[in-house]
């Protein structure tokens, strides 16, 4: 078998039962709806800025949605949504119902989007991320929004481009929280996935955040996933969590009992677990008394 066809002794049947969430999960099909009808109530809300566009594809846009508490000075802290879908599929569209328990306590939450491999390359789609953010930190303050409290979040593929964007020198960001994220994307290489990916070794290795962890200053880092997930999810996160703790950087592990790779977004959303306080802290937020 070629080395491409294996991931840690792995290979690609194995890896499918890592990493195929979706068959994993088969009830996913109704949690994704349950997010998209609940996103479409929150994206009707007034106040809300949709699609404003960061750059020429038409994917890259930013939802915007302000805090509905203003704070003494006028600015409020920024939580930045990437969204997960394996770099191949969703959108920010469906992940909108996030912003509703933080705006209603005191921060601004931007969903960003971006094009879709394999419409466009790796790198393109992590330029597309990275665009959507740098134009957040050049142009959130005329929105209200405090430019030393940004803290970048995603889900799955956006765990990563999370991890990712935290590992850049200069990042200003004051936080990442990374949620069921892929740290080592060579586990992909034997995955169906990368007939969409086009990964090779080389491009894996070099875009892997377990393979660039900086020496120099880095915001802390909460990484949290579902206690129910496979195996070697856990292990991905372990080592990462590991890497980054080895240079000296503040990170935090959680494992939400009771909750799988795509219901442990729903814990970011509830007011009460032990993950949305922890997105509050990185925020610079206090919990309400009635949260815990």
């Amino acid at each position: 078998m070629s080395d491409t066809l294996s991931y840690r002794g792995m290979d690609a049947a194995e890896i499918e039962r890592q990493y195929n969430f979706r068959a994993m999960v088969p009830e996913h099909v109704g949690v994704i709806e349950r997010w998209r009808t609940d996103s479409d109530r929150t994206r009707r809300r007034p106040g809300a800025l949709l699609d404003i566009p960061t750059g020429p594809h038409p994917r890259q846009r930013i939802d915007l949605f302000p805090t509905e508490r203003g704070a003494a000075d006028g600015k409020a802290p920024l939580l930045v949504f990437i969204h997960g879908g394996y770099w191949r599929g969703l959108s920010k569209e469906v992940f909108s119902f996030l912003a509703d328990p933080f705006t209603a306590r005191g921060a601004s939450v931007a969903l960003v989007g971006y094009g879709l491999c394999p419409e466009v390359s790796f790198d393109t789609l992590i330029d597309h991320v990275r665009g959507g953010v740098a134009w957040l930190a050049a142009n959130g303050a005329a929105h209200g929004v405090d430019l030393g409290r940004i803290v970048l979040s995603g889900h799955s593929a956006g765990g990563h481009l999370t991890a990712l964007l935290a590992s850049e020198p200069d990042n200003g960001l004051a936080g990442g929280l990374c949620l069921s994220g892929i740290y080592d994307l060579e586990a992909m290489l034997p995955f169906s996935v990368n007939e969409a990916l086009k990964l090779d070794r080389d491009q894996a290795r070099r875009l892997s955040p377990l393979n660039r962890v900086p020496n120099g200053a880095a915001p802390p880092l909460t990484l949290a996933l579902g206690g129910d997930e496979s195996p070697d999810m856990h292990r991905q996160q372990a080592d990462y969590a590991a890497a980054w703790a080895k240079r000296g950087h503040a990170v935090r592990a959680l494992a939400e009992a009771g909750t799988n790779h795509f219901t442990v977004v729903d814990r970011l959303a509830d007011p009460s677990s032990a993950l949305f306080a922890e997105a509050l802290a990185l925020l610079g937020l206090a919990p309400h008394n009635s949260d815990n």
